[in-house]
């Protein structure tokens, strides 16, 4: 580390000396020039919000560039004058999170009375930089429709981006929407930003609060050669920007409803049997405006969810004969305690039954536990219907203010809770759990992210952005606490009162999969970062250098096979349910410990970046980073 600090000092000391900060807002910069293409300095150019009338004001250098900089999305009216000159008003810019507009400026002679309005013009072209990025913006946000309205789904709308399939441990928590592939780079290696705070949680690298589109106003994939500001994580930066409060109340509510009373009947439906159930609600709420006008906005936003689905699964479980040890209808199985001086081989039980007293009481305990059979079939006879219940929650405030001077001031707090009943298991996991071992999966995230931009002269800007965050929850057996183990006197297996259930019973493929699943994960972790950024425009070269800090609290919870987990082959009697029965498990695995930790990691990044205009047709983007984890 001291030496690589120590290669990266005198280009941070270097480039100090050079002229904002654009993680969730824009830049504006072009030349003013004379209608013979001189340059002109001293002229004065405004960019004014349309929606919060705020402005911004700088005045052409002696080379005729201006520099806008830290501009909040939305459109602009940009006005270019200087004396002896006509006035020129550009309206219809419109910036976009983390976009540097090139808008340049040609004025005649004239008088200052005269003005020149320009209302439609050709889309600017991004020439600043090279990343490969596209912004979706509000309006696709708002007017595409969206079933389950989760914004990462639009992230589709941009090239080179998937989402893949499932299957992983992640992806069973991954409650604020399935994590797109960008480029083909994993989807866990994403950066999640939302206002320019991470809203990541660490364990899994998934997104954790994600907000109603309602309240989004754009947000932005940026998939390669991202400047050196960001890192941490090797693929794609999707940043998001929520809406902030104008100068006019709106406000809006909405409610989107499914029912099966709307749905067509599933042609292998049976036709005596009414449709099954789905609702769906998806309601909720947006207001914003000023608090003080033209200086300080508010912005709020609430959306709940409820859906009710029914879900059809079949298994095969053992009969009400087989459970009490009658096997007459099955291949010969013969009892492990006695032998066949002849050959060897142990005795079979007579009439194919196993004597009651020879039951094991564990394995008929268990066996209270699971469902009886729907069909007179050997094999695929319980059909089970079972709903799958799912709430949301989720809210958020932001406000914005700016003061008399120039500075920004941002602040907004975010909500997200999810808490959902599986009665089959995931299928994030591929489960199929018998019925009465089902999951309860759930999510509580709380996000606070702040900034503050300064304005130092009309060439330096300074912003201060700090983020804080908090997520809970996982997975949790329908059986959490049910001490199966202790009254029976089940040995080896926990005995903590967080982790007691049932264990998991594996016939080798003859009956489905009995007990609580082996593995269940819950978090409670925390975060907190800290960025500053200040940027130089500084004639032909604006100047970039920064440093991150970011703190957290890791404690996720594990406790695998917790309970237990038997594997039963027909190794000892000649059928695998035989061996249970009798208590004859050919392997047995018990997890020691809670499986807990208790982390902390401490991140401190700097980095320092050039965006040079050689020529009016030639960037040249230059960053160097250096990361200490």
């Amino acid at each position: 580390m001291t030496r690589a600090l120590a290669l990266l000092l005198p280009l941070l000391l270097a480039v100090w000396t050079s002229a904002g900060a654009q993680t969730n807002t824009g830049e504006i910069a072009g030349i003013v020039r004379d209608s013979q293409g001189g340059v002109l300095p001293g002229a004065t150019v405004t960019a004014e919000h349309v929606s919060t009338r705020t402005r911004v004001e700088r005045t052409s250098d002696e080379r005729g560039r201006y520099f806008l900089p830290s501009l909040p999305v939305g459109a602009y009216v940009i006005t270019t004058q200087l004396a002896g000159f006509r006035r020129v008003s550009r309206a219809g810019v419109v910036v976009s999170i983390g976009q540097t507009l090139a808008v340049d400026f040609s004025l005649d002679v004239g008088g200052l009375t005269e003005e020149i309005r320009v209302t439609a013009d050709v889309p600017l072209l991004q020439t600043s930089n090279a990343e490969i990025s596209d912004v979706i913006e509000n309006r696709v946000v708002m007017q595409l429709p969206l079933n389950g309205r989760t914004f990462l789904a639009l992230a589709q709308l941009s090239d080179a981006v998937v989402l893949p399939p499932g299957g992983t441990r992640g992806e069973a928590l991954q409650q604020a929407g399935p994590l797109p592939n960008v480029g083909g780079q994993r989807s866990g290696h994403n950066i999640y930003l939302l206002d320019g705070v991470k809203v990541t949680d660490e364990l899994f690298n998934n997104l954790v609060i994600s907000p109603s589109v309602d309240s989004i106003q754009e947000f932005k994939i940026q998939k390669s050669q991202y400047p050196a500001e960001f890192g941490g994580k090797a693929s794609a930066l999707i940043n998001v920007a929520t809406r902030a409060g104008t100068n006019t109340f709106h406000g809006s509510a909405f409610e989107f409803l499914r029912h099966e009373m709307f749905d067509a009947r599933n042609y292998f439906d049976p036709k005596d049997r009414p449709i099954p159930p789905l609702r769906q609600n998806q309601y909720g709420a947006v207001f914003g405006g000023p608090l003080v006008r033209d200086r300080t906005f508010i912005f709020a936003s609430y959306e709940g969810q409820r859906a009710r689905r029914s879900l059809t699964r079949t298994f095969s479980v053992p009969s009400q004969a087989v459970r009490g040890g009658d096997f007459s209808g099955a291949g010969p199985i013969c009892d492990p305690l006695t032998t066949n001086p002849a050959n060897g081989l142990c005795t079979p039980f007579s009439g194919n039954r196993i004597p009651a007293n020879r039951i094991d009481p564990i394995a008929a305990a268990f066996l209270q536990h699971v469902p009886q059979p729907t069909s007179d079939a050997a094999l695929q006879n319980l059909t089970s219907v079972e709903r799958q219940v799912k709430g949301v929650h989720q809210g958020s405030v932001r406000l914005d203010h700016r003061f008399a001077s120039g500075d920004q001031l941002f602040a907004r707090f975010s909500t997200f809770d999810v808490e959902e009943f599986q009665p089959f298991g995931t299928s994030g996991l591929q489960e199929t759990l018998v019925p009465g071992f089902g999951r309860h999966v759930n999510t509580e995230a709380r996000n606070v992210g702040a900034s503050h931009t300064h304005v130092f002269g009309r060439s330096v800007v300074n912003e201060l952005r700090g983020g804080w965050m908090s997520v809970s929850g996982g997975q949790v057996s329908e059986n959490r606490g049910v001490d199966f183990a202790g009254p029976l006197g089940l040995q080896g297996v926990t005995r903590d009162p967080a982790d007691v259930g049932f264990p998991q019973i594996s016939t080798r493929g003859l009956y489905s999969t009995f007990g609580d699943p082996t593995s269940f994960v819950y978090r409670n972790n925390e975060h907190v970062e800290l960025y500053d950024n200040i940027t130089f425009d500084w004639g032909a070269h604006r100047v970039k250098v920064g440093a991150y800090y970011y703190h957290l609290k890791l404690r996720p919870e594990q406790p695998d096979n917790a309970r237990g987990a038997f594997t039963y082959t027909g190794q000892f009697s000649g059928n695998a349910f035989a061996d249970f029965l009798l208590g004859y498990p050919t392997s047995a695995i018990s997890g020691i410990g809670r499986g807990d930790e208790d982390g902390r990691t401490n991140w401190f990044h700097v980095f320092a970046q050039d965006d040079w205009r050689m020529r009016d047709n030639l960037v040249v983007n230059a960053g160097l980073r250096y990361e200490y984890n």
